[in-house]
């Protein structure tokens, strides 16, 4: 919010009439009055054509490798690596992130991937298995940085203390207001989503069109473009992180310093204490998600979605609907309305706000478990529609709010291993619960497993609404209403 005049005089009764009239505002357009950000607005650019350039790289494999005749394990062996590479060192990059600066770490992301694609473009001929195989390391490593910087560096950008964060003059010294961070928050992963869509389609015709190394140079293109945006859009940040350590303070003239005066008398300076382990450091993220007790709640509660009743569905889903007699092209539409659902709820999660917020973002997220029980209850295309759709608004607007509210109450300089470790629980969760959903179909239909997965999701979410802090993702205590003070009488 904008700092009050100079000389003025001001009270606490002012605040609620300014945010009174920002309620008043249309919900929809803060997402464009964030696009005024100059920097925030270069920053989504960037994200946008470096998500359509993820798109390129799993179908560039998949047609080059069939073209030459790679065996169907090698396919398999590059996209292990990759999705290993990931989720081996996100809790470490999280932790690199918070040692160094996240500007730089994004943009030397994305320019490796510049170079590992045109390395793919000019040296890979579908045959070079240690060639594909190591960009795809690449490649997973690059996106364990890029993930939770771009989280990190987002609030930053929009940070009013900074002049250059905004199209205009900077608006006071208090930083970006919660509800626009929330919303930017939602915006980005709505464009995530939009760009998940857009994506394979591009990549699926350049390829077809242009071949394999066309398919690479341009999403080399993509990343570039990317790294240039963000570093356009954080290069005052980058500026400002050089001048945050603090000047030395200067000695008397004549005056030797206490610490190298000989006769031992002065103090002297402290010395520095050791820097902890990257381990150490990466570890320090699972544990403040761990004593937040809405956290804990809350990171427990998607654990046990995706392992006991998201990755059952997945496997469950395409069999029941085969042995149901439906086609696998209804499966695909119903997986593209659920993408689209996606793409509206991060702008509805970016809109959820005040003391109730977890409560609004719960009861999203239990659409999600009427989305896995519409297939048993119903064969109607529309009504299985319209349920996938509202699953997967409430899947992404729960997201965006719990993304919020972590970085709300865990302390800055721990954001960036905050945010890999919340990355880190719904990556490594999702393949314990397919592996699951596998074991599970030898013992059980399908229409058990689907039964038992929505079951589970709308109980165990109501059963977690119970505590008054995950109501309100936050740790804080309910603001209670105090009377305002008289306007004390100043003199000029």
């Amino acid at each position: 919010m904008a700092g009050p005049p100079t000389g003025a005089v001001t009270c606490c009764v002012q605040r609620p009439a300014r945010s009174a009239r920002k309620v008043s505002r249309p919900p929809v357009g803060i997402y464009f009055r964030l696009f005024r950000h100059r920097r925030f607005a270069g920053l989504c650019s960037g994200q946008i054509v470096s998500l359509i350039g993820d798109a390129f790289f799993p179908i560039i494999v998949v047609v080059a490798a069939a073209k030459a005749g790679t065996p169907a394990e090698t396919i398999g062996a590059v996209f292990a690596a990759r999705f290993v590479a990931l989720g081996g060192v996100v809790l470490f990059s999280g932790a690199l992130l918070d040692r160094f600066d996240p500007v730089r770490a994004a943009v030397v992301a994305d320019s490796t991937r510049v170079v590992a694609l045109a390395v793919l473009a000019f040296v890979w001929d579908g045959r070079l298995d240690a060639v594909v195989v190591a960009v795809a390391v690449l490649v997973g490593l690059c996106e364990a940085v890029s993930e939770p910087a771009l989280l990190v560096i987002a609030p930053r950008v929009l940070d009013r203390r900074n002049p250059t964060a905004a199209a205009g003059p900077a608006e006071g010294p208090a930083p970006a207001e919660d509800a626009e961070v929330t919303a930017a928050y939602g915006l980005l992963e709505g464009l995530r989503n939009v760009s998940g869509m857009v994506g394979p389609t591009l990549a699926a015709a350049v390829v077809a069109g242009l071949g394999s190394s066309a398919g690479a140079v341009l999403a080399a293109v993509t990343f570039g473009l990317s790294a240039v945006a963000t570093r356009w859009a954080g290069a005052h940040l980058v500026a400002g992180s050089r001048s945050d350590a603090p000047a030395q303070k200067p000695e008397p003239a004549g005056e030797e310093p206490e610490a190298s005066r000989p006769d031992g008398d002065g103090p002297g300076e402290p010395e520095p204490e050791p820097e902890p382990s990257l381990l150490h450091s990466a570890m320090q993220g699972l544990i403040v998600l761990w004593r937040i007790p809405w956290l804990r709640s809350v990171q427990l509660l998607a654990v046990v979605h995706v392992v006991f009743a998201v990755g059952p569905w997945m496997v469950a889903l395409p069999v029941f609907l085969v042995e149901g007699g439906h086609s696998a092209t209804l499966y695909g539409f119903v997986l593209g309305a659920f993408a689209i659902g996606n793409a509206v709820g991060a702008l509805v999660g970016g809109r959820i706000g005040g003391p109730r917020r977890g409560l609004y973002a719960l009861a999203l997220l239990a659409l999600y478990g009427l989305t896995v029980l519409a297939p048993v209850a119903s064969g109607s295309l529309v009504l299985l529609t319209v349920a996938f759709v509202a699953g997967g608004i409430g899947q992404q607007a729960f997201d965006v709010a719990k993304m919020t509210g972590l970085r709300r109450d865990v302390p800055e300089e721990l954001h960036g291993r905050a945010f890999s470790a919340d990355f880190f629980f719904s990556f490594a969760s999702l393949p314990l619960g397919q592996l699951l959903g596998a074991a599970l179909l030898r013992f059980a239909d399908p229409r058990t497993i689907m039964l038992w997965g929505g079951a589970l999701v709308l109980v165990s979410t109501a059963a977690v609404t119970l505590r008054p802090d995950v109501r309100r993702f936050s740790s804080a205590p309910v603001a209670t209403s105090v009377p305002a003070a008289p306007t004390p009488l100043v003199e000029r």
